[in-house]
């Protein structure tokens, strides 16, 4: 009997090459459930055929195709119906091209408005992150095809209690390292701080007037003819005057102008002698306006009561003629 030496695993065709150590001759088998259970010292009947699916409606080329397209072996497991141990052999191949995609997208130079940047994509993402206090050795990688064929690239770091956030790119190598251009708004915000100053900022109020507001009197409506003049709303406040009076020494009690009613003046000869005192500036138009047309005084037959004494007797202590 001659010994094999496995060579490698060829994905495509689902199967193991292997290769005679002295001569070079080269072998295939089948990568079935029946190798698979040899490998690991597992009893399998005889009857059994190395063609039949081994995923139950998923066979190993759709299982690969899926994980290669982000899906996680897990999900396919779940999907199929079967233990994650049966789909474990075929998705550590394509799990590793796509960890191998995600390290060369970290060497990629971001493209940014005016062409890609000196810095590298890890770069970026690393100073981004650690500007809002993420710890580096929380951040994955993984990198999937999309259904075009391109690379697809993301970037998680922890932003809560159970929700984690997330940065996607498309990823196009090359022998410069690749570029990478951003496919979302988070990922825009790391290539492009200013977006994200932009984004955090809040509208300054408008500043307010220093001091209450300005009130303005309504002005009362004009007086009409069917309205008396005694109605009107006077024009300011009105103080009622009050009688001030002065005692004289040696002289009766008589009332006194109030203060600040201006000098007095004595103006014509009363019905009964004296003088009439008069406020200065009387003989201004305004005032004359104001005043009631004078009348002749009527003469009294007689007088029945004794007659208010002028000012001057008052302040000279003339006593009238009837005392």
């Amino acid at each position: 009997m001659r010994k094999l030496r496995i060579v490698g695993v060829d994905t495509e065709s689902s199967v193991v090459e292997c290769e005679v150590p002295d001569s070079g001759e080269k072998f295939s088998l089948p990568l079935d459930d029946r190798l698979r259970a040899a490998a690991r010292g597992e009893f399998v009947p005889g009857g059994a055929s190395g063609r039949a699916p081994v995923t139950g409606t998923l066979r190993p080329r759709e299982i690969q195709d899926r994980i290669r397209h982000g899906a996680s072996p897990e999900e396919v497991a779940a999907d199929a119906g079967v233990s994650l141990s049966r789909i474990q052999g075929f998705a550590v191949p394509v799990l590793l091209e796509r960890s191998n995609a995600a390290d060369l997208a970290k060497s990629s130079h971001p493209v940014l408005p005016d062409g890609p940047a000196l810095d590298t994509l890890a770069d970026r993402v690393g100073a981004a992150l650690d500007h809002r206090g993420v710890d580096p050795d929380l951040i994955s990688w993984d990198a999937w095809r999309d259904r075009s064929g391109g690379w697809v690239v993301r970037t998680s770091w922890p932003a809560g209690l159970s929700d984690d956030a997330s940065a996607t790119w498309s990823f196009v190598p090359d022998s410069h390292g690749g570029s990478a251009r951003a496919l979302d708004e988070e990922a825009e915000r790391i290539l492009d701080p200013s977006r994200a100053s932009a984004l955090r900022s809040v509208a300054t109020p408008p500043p307010l007037p220093p001091g209450p507001p300005t009130i303005r009197a309504v002005p009362s409506p004009p007086a009409t003819p069917d309205t008396p003049a005694s109605s009107a709303t006077p024009a300011g406040p009105v103080t009622p005057a009050m009688p001030v009076t002065h005692s004289v020494p040696g002289s009766p009690s008589a009332p006194v102008s109030p203060a600040g009613a201006g000098p007095v003046e004595a103006g014509p000869a009363s019905a009964s002698g004296g003088t009439v005192p008069t406020r200065e500036g009387a003989g201004n138009d305004d005032d004359d306006f104001l005043q009631p047309t004078p009348t002749e005084p009527e003469r009294r037959p007689s007088r029945r009561h004794p007659t208010m004494p002028s000012w001057e007797d008052v302040l000279l202590g003339v006593r009238g003629k009837d005392d």
